[in-house]
């Protein structure tokens, strides 16, 4: 009986552990690096020298991308660019989207 009771208890530390790094992983500290991550990426990769990020946008785990849309925020123009963003890689990828419009980013 008291091995039975050991190996549960041993289970829930083994299960605990596990959930406290996966938690670590998406503490808020590490999102916000993350995004900075991807915006950083897309605003080079968009190349205007006046860009208006709009927020990341994020996709099923499987998919392994997020996007973002890059606006070109020079007087008159209607210029914007979607990014996709790959995570394994941490390369951005650009193709043009004018006439969309991307919101301010949040601060």
């Amino acid at each position: 009986m008291h091995l039975k009771t050991n190996l549960l208890v041993l289970a829930a530390v083994a299960v605990a552990s596990m959930t406290a790094s996966a938690v670590q992983a998406s503490s808020p500290g590490a999102w916000a690096e993350f995004n900075q991550r991807v915006t950083r990426s897309c605003l080079a990769a968009a190349g205007y020298r006046n860009a208006r990020p709009s927020p990341v946008i994020g996709f099923d785990d499987r998919v392994g991308k997020v996007a973002m849309l890059v606006s070109d925020r020079s007087r008159g123009s209607n210029n914007a660019k979607l990014c996709l963003y790959d995570k394994a890689s941490r390369k951005a990828y650009i193709d043009n989207a004018d006439g969309w419009v991307a919101p301010p980013a949040p601060r």
